[in-house]
């Protein structure tokens, strides 16, 4: 069995051979693509002749179907076939790539998205964002859709220099952008329940008796955009939050269940520790390293239309980073005293 580096140079030998005629003039490349929360996958690219959109089809669950007992060539086929499929971009995808320089090409495409601070230092680094707490709030370019959803061009440094504008501006544009292209929605967990088994056949009325109305302050309110893709920035949106609080009569928590929702609940519904500990269960066994937010819980205050840590600050939450930090530096600094040293 072939181990996973010989698997992706394995691919990009033989992929060509398997692809249809129209892309045997393809260039094939293997690369490695760092996304949220450090997660690096590794991603092959067909670029098919004359064209400047190479999608990238990630080669780690592929790998994974190969290990299971796939047969190789059947794998190798599939990914062709998924090559094959996004080979030509959609028209709008194709038209933003050629005239991305141009700032007003790409103005009104801009939107926001929330990241865990920590998790992506070393990526935000290259790139325009805006500190929340312990979130930070990144920019990208909506690029069209197609049937795996939105694609989208994550906004560097290098971009801003070159349209000549300011983190700001393009914050500004991210939240008018956002509001529009990415409507809010909040549904209460028992709205959400009733659809979801009203999908699988359940009878309305008998979907009504289950999951009946509660007080507000005693439900839990799912908030996200109309796509349920990156969904988490619209916690950032004051107005929905302001709404809510004053239907509850109270002020919100703000549990991040992942990058795509959030949950907001009533501050009558519990104490901010034990909300942040059932947060932490939930990310360690429900929710994937690459989708994960945050395991702390918010604050929304409602007189002030402000969002904070709730069940920490962020001195404490620095300190801690300081302590590991230094941990791991003097973890270094043991072994390297430990390793046998050769001499002559």
């Amino acid at each position: 069995m072939l181990n996973f580096e010989e698997f992706q140079d394995y691919t990009k030998r033989v992929l060509k051979d398997h692809l249809p005629e129209e892309l045997v003039g393809a260039t094939i490349r293997t690369n490695d693509v760092t996304k949220n929360n450090g997660l690096v996958l590794h991603g092959v690219t067909v670029q098919p002749e004359g064209s400047n959109i190479a999608p990238t089809i990630y080669l780690d669950g592929y790998y994974k179907q190969y290990e299971d007992g796939e047969k190789l060539e059947d794998v190798i086929d599939r990914i062709a076939s998924v090559a094959e499929k996004n080979a030509k971009a959609p028209t709008e995808i194709g038209d933003i790539a050629k005239t991305f320089t141009n700032f007003e090409n790409v103005k009104d495409k801009i939107i926001m998205v929330v990241v865990n601070t920590e998790k992506n230092r070393e990526v935000l680094a290259g790139m325009p964002h805006q500190n929340r707490e312990d979130l930070s709030i990144i920019y990208k370019v909506s690029v069209g859709n197609d049937e795996m959803g939105m694609a989208t061009i994550a906004i560097k440094n290098e971009h801003m220099e070159a349209w000549g504008v300011t983190q700001e501006e393009i914050h500004n544009m991210a939240m008018k952008n956002t509001k529009e292209l990415l409507p809010v929605t909040v549904q209460s967990m028992n709205e959400i329940m009733r659809e979801m088994f009203g999908r699988d056949g359940m009878p309305d009325d008998m979907a009504e008796l289950m999951f009946e109305e509660m007080p507000m302050n005693q439900q839990m309110y799912v908030i996200s955009n109309e796509s349920r893709i990156n969904g988490a920035a619209a916690m950032f949106y004051e107005d929905a939050l302001s709404g809510l609080a004053e239907q509850m009569g109270t002020d919100l928590f703000i549990l991040p269940s992942s990058v795509h929702e959030v949950i907001a609940v009533s501050t009558d519904m519990g104490d901010p520790e034990q909300l942040a500990e059932m947060v932490r269960e939930v990310n360690g066994g429900e929710v994937s390293a690459e989708e994960q937010l945050s395991d702390h819980v918010y604050r929304f205050d409602a007189a002030s239309r402000s969002i904070s840590l709730a069940d920490t600050t962020m001195e404490q939450l620095m300190d801690k980073v300081s302590e590991n930090t230094q941990s791991y530096e003097a973890t270094q600094t043991m072994s390297e005293g430990n390793r046998p040293h050769h001499r002559r």
